[in-house]
């Protein structure tokens, strides 16, 4: 008993410092919202906060960061290589249109990162730890975060430091877009697990459940940093969409839309994770369903106003200790599930679509076609980057369209082209539109393509060359008490705000591609060749020819023959 109140007494002055005086936080929430297709769009967040660059003296002229919910092996890659912000997005599958959402994500593998600038660092050096750091990233989530021949672009239209303070105005911007088919897999969700306080035994981090969140029509995985306030948050997303329809088919039913917890990730929540401050299951309510439905279960269920959405929410941490919760939908009177027509489907403010028209393998067309469907006029932020072989004539950018207005017509309000460097530097084009209302909007530019040496053509060069899609941005209407003054296009972001970010699909372009099999063609013929040659040339040298007389060798042969 006296050891026990000795150890107590004496526990103050065996915890470390800097973990008595921790200061950081962790949460996570799952939300689901019903689709209108019959799919369902699933986001797990998971948020940590704490102090950043709060060393702590552990020798003599030793100083070292200790965190306790903030991931060590991340948070030691930001510092050594001296990162600012980043945002790093692994998905895979195609994000449909009609899915609602505010942020529809890059199809493959997006990294975007705001490096501290060295007065004592030049470009090349700069350049060298934005590699660097790549390749850490690379290894720490076991995906190709590398350029491989696709060099990274400075865009600063499209994206703006959101940490505090006016220093994010001397960072150094960096976009990396890697279109990929299988950006993230099993062994991304691994290394993205260990970044957790309570992993997958506990939480929701329990739920992710590999064999059904990459059986869904579309996975991501998104890693992002910010800071703010001397505070360093660290969140990290996964997101899915799901066809409980069709696996209700697969396993011999009708085609229903119900789901559950445990339909959609074959797991039920029945460990809360300790170290949680918050940890809630978040429900969209769905609006506009002609048949009655069921939300279960109803004990410690609250019910709030999102706007114009109803939302459902179950706090984990409060539920009973005995039975694990599985938050559950069914629509009771319908059965089957019908798809909706096209025309009931949620229409976003605009939509768009990459354009591509090739004469021939070398020149062509290439751009976008933007669709207002609001009732006033857009102003909208169009940034690409493609690689350095594909070389964009800026000068002739066509803008034609079809409104409802005679007088307004779609125009470039302001313009910003980056051109390539052959193998060094990516090809940039940001563009400011005006779209008028109720307009189908299309921007062209001619592009022409560049020969490539022959080992740097992958092994299925045939299949075509995938070009990163576009990303537009629809801007905030702007204040009608803001004075109309010449505003810089980067920082019209930072100071309207983006309503709506849309990623075009990657596009498959073909590129002039020699004919492989030739070579081999003409070793073989020359083998053929020279050995005819050569086995020739060494008969008439290395044999001799002579006339043997057959009879004679008879007799011979039969007089050896007596002898024995």
């Amino acid at each position: 008993m006296l050891l026990a109140l000795s150890l107590l007494a004496l526990a103050p002055l065996l915890v470390p410092p800097c973990i008595a005086r921790s200061q950081e936080t962790y949460s996570e929430s799952l939300r689901l919202t019903p689709l209108a297709d019959g799919k369902v769009h699933s986001n797990l967040s998971f948020s940590m906060a704490g102090p950043w660059n709060d060393e702590q003296q552990v020798g003599k002229s030793a100083t070292a960061q200790h965190h306790t919910h903030l991931p060590s092996a991340l948070t030691s890659l930001l510092t050594h290589h001296r990162i600012s912000s980043f945002h790093l997005t692994l998905s895979s599958g195609r994000w449909s249109p009609h899915w609602p959402t505010t942020s529809s994500p890059a199809s493959g593998i997006e990294l975007v990162a705001w490096l501290e600038p060295d007065e004592e660092e030049d470009e090349l050096a700069e350049a060298k730890r934005w590699h660097e750091f790549t390749g850490g990233l690379g290894g720490l989530f076991c995906t190709g975060v590398t350029q491989g021949g696709n060099e990274a672009s400075r865009p600063d239209w499209g994206y703006s430091y959101e940490g505090e303070g006016a220093e994010g105005e001397t960072l150094r911007p960096y976009r990396l877009v890697l279109p990929r088919l299988s950006a993230t897999c099993t062994e991304s969700l691994t290394p993205f697990l260990s970044l957790l306080p309570c992993s997958s035994r506990a939480g929701l981090g329990a739920l992710l459940n590999p064999h059904r969140l990459f059986d869904g029509e579309w996975t991501l995985l998104g890693v992002h940093f910010e800071q703010k306030g001397g505070m360093g948050e660290v969140r990290l997303e996964v997101g899915s969409v799901q066809d409980p329809v069709r696996r209700d088919r697969l396993a011999g039913g009708l085609g229903r839309r119900d789901f559950s917890l445990e339909s959609l990730f074959d797991r039920q929540l029945t460990v809360a994770c300790p170290v949680a401050e918050t940890s809630t299951v978040k429900l969209v309510v769905p609006r506009n369903s002609v048949n009655a439905f069921e939300i279960q279960p109803s004990d410690g269920r609250v019910v709030e106003k999102e706007g114009e959405l109803e939302i459902v929410k179950w706090e984990t941490k409060q539920g009973s200790p005995t039975e694990p919760l599985n938050a559950r939908i069914s629509w009771p009177t319908e059965n089957p599930f019908r798809y909706p027509h096209v025309s009931r489907l949620p229409t976003p403010p605009i939509s768009t679509r990459r354009i591509l028209l090739g004469r021939g393998q070398e020149r062509g067309h290439i751009g976008i076609e933007l669709i207002n469907n609001g009732a006033e006029a857009a102003e909208v932020l169009w940034v690409e980057e493609w690689p350095w072989w594909v070389r964009g004539f800026v000068g002739s950018l066509t803008a034609e369209g079809a409104s409802s207005s005679e007088d307004s017509q779609p125009s470039v309000l302001a313009l910003d082209y980056t051109p390539p460097i052959p193998r060094r530097r990516p090809t940039t084009l940001q563009a400011l539109l005006h779209l008028p209302p109720r307009s189908t909007s299309k921007f062209l530019l001619p592009y022409e393509s560049s020969y490539l040496w022959y080992t740097e053509y992958p092994s299925d060069a045939h299949r075509g060359f995938e070009v990163p899609g576009a990303l537009v941005i629809l801007l905030n209407p702007a204040s009608p008490s803001a004075e109309e003054i010449d505003v810089d296009p980067s920082h019209l972001l930072a100071s309207r705000g983006a309503k709506l970010r849309l990623h075009t699909p990657s596009t498959l372009l073909s590129l002039p591609t020699p004919d492989f099999s030739m070579p081999y063609n003409v070793i073989i013929l020359t083998s053929t060749v020279v050995a005819l040659f050569f086995g020739s040339v060494c008969n008439k040298l290395v044999r001799a020819w002579w006339v043997v007389d057959l009879e004679a060798r008879e007799e011979a042969e039969k007089k050896e023959d007596k002898k024995e």
